[in-house]
């Protein structure tokens, strides 16, 4: 097979002339000097629309999964003296929202199969200052909700999912969306769908939790006949325009995902006889949007690192990689705090062996068939040194 670039691209959904046609009629529509970006009837719409799609009761919309994770812990009570269990597998976004409250961060192992929290492992981390699990869906995924809320309901603990990666995810044919106290969803531009690069959505099924996602993320106001302001909060908001082409990548957001997990399994059939890659876990009982297609380098197998891997993937078949996520202890702030590998080692481990090859909705076939041949090039020519 001929040597082509396959480029990493940051854009991970599809922007096409339906998102275009919104964001310029709501633009127009704003030349009417009686006209505004506010109020904005478009996200309640958004947000109804979102909640079904994913299973629950209700949505709020924010403008970015970190905000919504920062209310969740703001709702919860979570604050000084109280810990919060999370993965060390993840974006900085997740144990911030716990820093952020003044709440200690405890990071527990993942399961070295779905580099997903372990429930065991973060159950043997409770004490009697621990208030909430932050699991996450790492991408797309499902954690083991079923295992989460038996701790919940045994240890008298929250669970708030991080959601990022997991809008379409099913567990055990279930959507994800209503699982916990609350879960939050990204739609940044490298997401499967994208509110005009930033933005994002908390789901819950609990009323109060609801009320107070939208009093707080717009400066404590209780809209009615007389509007009031009835608690803290500051502009957490949405745009109108966000809300609009949410409605256009939603309509399109379920192709896109069958799209990306098409593209997956191909990969990971024609990688599963390669000994030095391990694809990524599917044990048929869930549905992953792949956000992210994670492999890993088995550098236990061979005499070789992720690292040597990676430059003759890169720089000889010219396929983009990605390492999705620097371990969190590797950042001046949580080194500093005292955390490192020996809080999780096997995540430690799975951390040095990760790597992220293109799996995008623009792609084709051909280019899913270049990436298995060159993967399996770049290690014949490890083998031969």
């Amino acid at each position: 097979m001929q040597i082509r670039e396959i480029p990493w691209t940051p854009l991970g959904g599809v922007y096409e002339q339906d998102d275009l046609d919104v964001v310029m009629k709501m633009v127009l529509a704003q030349i009417d000097r009686s006209a505004g970006f506010f109020r904005l009837p478009e996200e309640p719409t958004f947000e109804k629309a979102f909640a079904e799609h994913e299973g629950a009761q209700y949505a709020a919309a924010v403008n970015a999964c970190g905000t919504g994770l920062d209310l969740a812990m703001r709702i919860l009570g979570m604050g000084a003296g109280d810990e919060v269990i999370t993965t060390p597998l993840t974006f900085v976004a997740t144990p911030h929202c716990i820093v952020g409250v003044g709440a200690k961060v405890v990071f527990a192992d993942i399961d070295p199969q779905t580099y997903n929290l372990d429930p065991a492992k973060a159950e043997a981390k409770i004490t009697s200052r621990t208030k909430a699990i932050v699991p996450v869906h790492m991408n797309g995924i499902p954690a083991d909700i079923d295992a989460f809320a038996d701790i919940a309901a045994r240890r008298s603990v929250k669970i708030v999912y991080d959601a990022a990666h997991a809008v379409g995810t099913l567990y055990k044919g279930r959507k994800v969306g209503a699982a916990g106290e609350m879960s939050s969803y990204s739609f940044q531009s490298n997401k499967n769908m994208s509110t005009l690069g930033e933005g994002g959505m908390v789901t819950t099924s609990n009323p109060e939790y609801h009320a107070r996602l939208q009093r707080i993320k717009s400066f404590g106001f209780q809209y009615g006949p007389v509007d009031d302001v009835v608690e803290w909060g500051t502009n957490l908001r949405m745009t109108k325009l966000q809300s609009a082409v949410g409605m256009t990548q939603l309509s399109k957001v379920d192709e896109i995902n069958h799209t990306r997990n098409r593209y997956a399994r191909y990969l990971s059939q024609q990688l599963a006889d390669v000994l030095e890659i391990i694809t990524p876990f599917d044990d048929g009982t869930h549905f992953s949007p792949y956000h992210l297609y994670m492999l890993r380098f088995n550098d236990e197998a061979v005499n070789a690192t992720r690292d040597d891997f990676v430059k003759i993937l890169k720089g000889k078949y010219k396929v983009g990689v990605t390492f999705h996520y620097p371990p969190l202890w590797n950042f001046s702030f949580y080194r500093n705090l005292g955390y490192g590998p020996q809080d999780a080692p096997i995540a430690a481990t799975v951390l040095r062996q990760l790597f992220n090859v293109p799996v995008f909705p623009r792609m084709k076939m051909e280019d899913m068939e270049y990436i298995a041949w060159a993967i399996k090039e770049s290690v014949a020519d490890l083998r031969r040194g």
